[in-house]
């Protein structure tokens, strides 16, 4: 089959490239490649691909060549280089640039190329997303920028390389760059992301991989959580994608912030973290084990072994007409509707303002099952104390985007009061046990919390700057959210910023008065343990300032968009 549609040129044999000229041969294409490793030139040629030992070589009479590669001066050695393909690719050959580049670097190529007697060399900037998993299926999203007829000339190349439906053609050469570095921006952030709230649940004495089961069906999600949390978990850093790609480009969007006068704390913060981790001496390791920065302050390695978990705890005594009460708060109108709709279920709500709480407690039978909502609850340790006849437990609820029902997580190291939980809430609220001691829900629910409102933040960020460069935020709402710089939150909020829609949802945590609490208790429990969250300073930061000039404090937090809304001068 190889051959049948066609020869090319391939410079860049790596992580991604290998498997990306790899299912180039799959779909019938003569590939010659190249790459500066004896190793991945051997195993390419024993897959039926013809090698080189130079780019020059590579591109010898191509009409089509693919450089997929990591930084700028690569990409410069393969063109410019003595051995390049300046002076070997066919007249009017097409070069296809993979590799995620500064905007302006794209942009100079062409006049470079004049320069050295090469106009008739055509660029198609396509920049590639979907990382090695994506390169080695041939479900890549890739961007494209440059001209309709250069563009209809790759295509035949680039759809053997990506998922149906996932070429976004961004507009003239740059434009493609541009829109990567969004989504860079995106996936850069996220992986910190995902090491501080893995690390931070850690640190409340969670199981990493209980919190990573949890976090990733929740709001807190990202498609980095779930694929880097993997290598977390297993502190394996093995290069898939390393530190230092990270270094350069999250150091391309901090520079086109800085060129366009935007702040972006959280890119800011997040470039900080991969700059630790290789003036550490690990830029080769893979990104994920930028966690490593947190765990050397913690002293609580994220990596945990399969199936570890807490051993429960034996029933407890039976004792009669047990009763299951939910205390309320009542603002979470969602949860006060669906458990009245169960009370012929035998479950039991009770407000937690109500004015006659300590006598209803008093009244229940001994052994009932009591749960309440909160960090740190003066109620839960009042109950402990005053009512140490019942049983209690704590619980917290949130919406998952991927399901129907209220996702109720809860903790008790009492096996019996998980059965009766479980046995009296409706199959419109789905109960999700965390192990560990009462109050290990609400650490749970803490994390998701940090991961929610951190990758807000980032959306709200990466919003702000497409704008700030003139980029299309529908394009990039179309492509991010199928690819690796999706999330939860930007998913669902990106949207509602396009639309500058900010009315709240039956959720009782959009609210900007309660993102400030939480906020809040979020700074007071890492304060506690001396967690130093630094990617939630900088969202805090973020929110504070516009929380300071926000008139009305119960409108949606996609609001925080506003931090970039230039302000008027003071009259």
């Amino acid at each position: 089959m190889s051959g049948q549609q066609g020869s090319l040129g391939f410079a860049g044999l790596g992580a991604m490239g290998f498997g990306t000229a790899s299912n180039l041969l799959k779909a019938g294409f003569q590939v010659n490649g190249f790459d500066v490793n004896p190793t991945a030139l051997a195993n390419f040629k024993e897959l039926g691909g013809s090698t080189s030992t130079t780019a020059g070589e590579a591109g010898a009479g191509q009409r089509l060549f693919l450089i997929m590669v990591a930084t700028p001066a690569q990409v410069d050695s393969v063109i410019f280089g003595a051995d390049g393909v300046l002076n070997t690719l066919s007249v009017g050959g097409v070069i296809c640039l993979l590799s995620t580049l500064p905007p302006v670097y794209v942009l100079n190529l062409c006049g470079r190329l004049a320069t050295a007697g090469r106009a008739d060399i055509k660029l198609v900037d396509c920049p590639v997303s979907g990382g090695v998993v994506g390169g080695n299926t041939g479900k890549l999203t890739i961007m494209l920028g440059g001209s309709k007829e250069d563009l209809d000339q790759v295509n035949p190349a680039l759809q053997a390389i990506s998922s149906p439906g996932r070429l976004f053609r961004c507009g003239p050469l740059g434009s493609a760059s541009t829109v990567k570095m969004l989504n860079q921006h995106l996936a850069g952030v996220h992986i910190v992301a995902a090491a501080e709230v893995i690390a931070f649940a850690k640190a409340l004495g969670l199981s990493s991989r209980e919190a990573y089961g949890v976090l990733t069906k929740s709001e807190a999600t990202s498609w980095i959580m779930g694929d880097r949390g993997i290598s977390m978990l297993n502190a394996d850093w093995s290069p898939k994608s390393a530190v230092s790609i990270f270094t350069k480009d999250l150091g391309i969007v901090n520079d086109t912030a800085d060129e366009l006068s935007v702040p972006c704390p959280i890119a800011s913060v997040a470039r900080d973290a991969f700059l630790e981790r290789a003036g550490r001496g690990f830029g080769r390791d893979d990104d994920a084990s930028v966690v490593c920065n947190y765990e050397g302050i913690t002293g609580k390695p994220v990596a945990e072994p399969k199936g570890q978990a807490s051993l429960p705890s034996p029933p407890s005594e039976s004792h009669g007409d047990v009763k299951v009460v939910i205390i309320i708060k009542d603002s979470d109108t969602e949860l006060l509707s669906l458990s009245t709709a169960a009370e012929n279920k035998g479950l039991i709500h009770i407000s937690e303002t109500s004015s006659d709480l300590d006598t209803k407690l008093s009244d229940l039978p001994q052994g009932s099952i009591v749960g309440v909502s909160g960090i740190e609850s003066a109620l839960l340790e009042k109950i402990k104390t005053k009512h140490a006849q019942l049983q209690v437990f704590d619980y917290q609820t949130y919406r998952a985007s991927d399901s129907e029902a209220l996702q109720l997580i809860f903790s008790t190291e009492n096996e019996s009061v998980v059965s009766a939980v479980k046995e009296v809430l409706p199959r419109q609220i789905a109960p999700i046990r965390v192990s560990g001691p009462v109050g290990s829900a609400s650490y749970m629910w803490l994390a998701i919390r940090l991961g929610s409102l951190v990758h807000l933040v980032a959306a709200a960020e990466a919003f702000n700057l497409a704008v700030a460069k003139g980029v299309s935020t529908e394009l990039i709402y179309s492509l991010i959210s199928g690819a690796a710089g999706s999330s939860d939150q930007f998913n669902q909020k990106f949207p509602k910023m396009m639309d500058r829609d900010f009315s709240v949802t039956s959720n009782i945590n959009s609210t900007f008065t309660n993102v400030m609490k939480d906020l809040a208790i979020l700074q007071k429990t890492m304060n506690k343990i001396n967690y130093p969250g630094r990617l939630f300073g900088a969202a805090y930061q973020t929110f504070k300032s516009v929380n300071r000039t926000l008139e009305d404090k119960e409108t949606s937090a996609v609001a925080v968009i506003d931090f970039w809304t230039p302000k008027s001068p003071a009259s």
